[in-house]
């Protein structure tokens, strides 16, 4: 197979796990990360070359469009992974606070697009887009990050309406929990300002046992990833979850919403046609 692939956020959890995946696939995998130390331990996989990159910063952005264009190979895939979690209740969140997770989950998945987007578009490729359960659910500790995933979400549709024409198929991973470090890095960011740093780094490193202990690697997700970039006729969306609990109350969600939306409006569905309305979404492929 001689196709390239560029995954942003590769140092770990499901960006390491996507470009692994990817790269035993046959693909060259072009993986982001926002340090030279985290790049030498990619670059020791097979098929990986590790770029550093941060999706924040308009000139590094630019300079990974060059990176990737320089190797001659094109661009089939773009799997925009890079994202940060913020926990916090959003009466006790700044605006710059906000800005800060916006700016890498959503922004940084625009920024990326943009840069290579002409390269995809001319491959007919993929693009791949990896948001959350939370970009259905929502809680009041996680409520910003709830908010870029939705964004992500809504993010992923208009793009796919704009690409389509062009042959290029846009698709949203929605994982539930896997082992990462996510929640370590959140805590560091968040932790009260007062805390000593030795308080806020051990509570940091214990989070991030705690979480990885708790959850399982992100193989799955990175099987679903290959699927959106590879498949023949692949979906719009993929719900990925390790238990049962998370995808039905996830699901439970979705159906909720259509529900409440159908209660008040004056040209609502029968029990009857929401029944034959969910039939027919469930018989097609996206």
């Amino acid at each position: 197979m001689d196709q390239a692939v560029l995954v942003t956020g590769c140092s770990s959890g499901l960006g390491l796990a996507i470009a692994r995946h990817v790269a035993e696939r046959g693909a060259t995998v072009y993986a982001t990360v926002r340090r030279e130390a985290a790049a030498e331990r990619l670059a020791r996989i097979r098929g990986v070359e590790a770029l550093v990159c941060d999706v924040t910063d308009e000139a590094q952005v630019a300079r990974l469009r060059e990176s990737v264009e320089a190797r001659g190979r094109g661009l089939w895939g773009l799997v925009n992974n890079a994202g940060v979690a913020h926990v916090g209740r959003l009466t006790g969140t700044s605006v710059s606070e906000m800005k800060d997770v916006f700016e890498v989950n959503v922004f940084g998945a625009h920024r990326v697009t943009n840069a290579v987007v002409e390269l995809i578009v001319a491959s007919g490729g993929r693009i791949v887009n990896v948001s959350s359960v939370s970009g259905t659910l929502s809680s009041p500790r996680l409520g910003v990050y709830s908010m870029t995933k939705h964004a992500l979400e809504a993010y992923t549709d208009a793009l796919a309406g704009e690409l389509a024409a062009a042959g290029v198929h846009v698709a949203a991973i929605e994982p539930g929990n896997y082992a990462s470090a996510i929640a370590a890095n959140a805590l560091g960011r968040t932790a009260p300002p007062g805390a000593a740093g030795v308080v806020r780094r051990l509570g940091a490193a214990t989070a991030g046992a705690a979480w990885s202990a708790l959850h399982g690697a992100p193989d799955e997700v990175a099987r679903a990833c290959l699927e959106a970039l590879f498949a023949p006729a692949p979906l719009r969306r993929y719900l990925v979850t390790p238990d049962a609990r998370t995808a039905i109350r996830t699901l439970t969600k979705a159906a909720e919403e259509l529900v409440q939306l159908n209660r008040y409006s004056a040209h609502r569905l029968t029990r009857e046609e929401l029944s034959a309305l969910v039939a027919r979404l469930a018989a097609e492929r996206s």
